[in-house]
C-alpha cells in the first residue's frame, strides 16, 4: 500500500496490474463483513462490491444468524451492490479517502444505505 501511495504521487504504475492489485484488494475486502457488523437485515441478505475493469473482481457479504460473512461467488443476487474502480476502491479502503469524497464516484444499485455503509470499510490500521 505505501509502495502504491508513493507511485501514485509520482505517476508510476505500480500495482494497478492484476498480478499485483487483485491480491491486494482481496485481501482488503477481509474487513468487508467486520464493517457490518451493527447493521441489521434479514438472514441472506446479500450485499456486494464490485471493482472494475480486469484488474478488479466480485465480493459478498451475507447475512447469517451469527453475523456476516464474506461470500466470493458471483452467483449471488445481492440486495445492493456497489460498483466502485480500482483507484477510488484502494484508497477509500485504506482511510486516504473518506466515502463523502467518493460518494460521487461510485455507483450504488439496490438498498442505497446498505451500499452506503460498504463504503466505510477500514481495511488497515491508521
Amino acid at each position: 500500500m505505501h509502495q502504491q501511495q508513493i507511485r501514485d504521487v509520482v505517476g508510476k504504475q505500480g500495482i494497478m496490474t492484476k498480478a499485483l492489485f487483485y491480491p491486494f484488494i482481496d485481501i482488503l475486502m477481509h474487513a468487508f463483513p467486520y464493517t457490518f457488523t451493527q447493521v441489521q437485515a434479514e438472514n441472506e441478505t446479500v450485499v456486494s462490491i464490485e471493482v472494475t475493469t480486469e484488474i478488479g473482481g466480485v465480493w459478498s457479504i451475507k447475512k447469517k444468524e451469527e453475523g456476516w460473512a464474506l461470500d466470493k461467488r458471483n452467483n449471488l443476487i445481492p440486495s445492493s451492490k456497489v460498483v466502485i474502480s480500482p483507484d477510488t476502491a484502494w484508497k477509500l479502503f485504506s482511510k486516504s479517502w473518506k466515502p463523502e469524497q467518493v460518494i460521487d464516484n461510485v455507483k450504488i444499485i439496490g438498498d442505497v444505505e446498505l451500499g452506503k455503509n460498504a463504503l466505510n470499510i477500514v481495511a488497515v490500521m491508521a
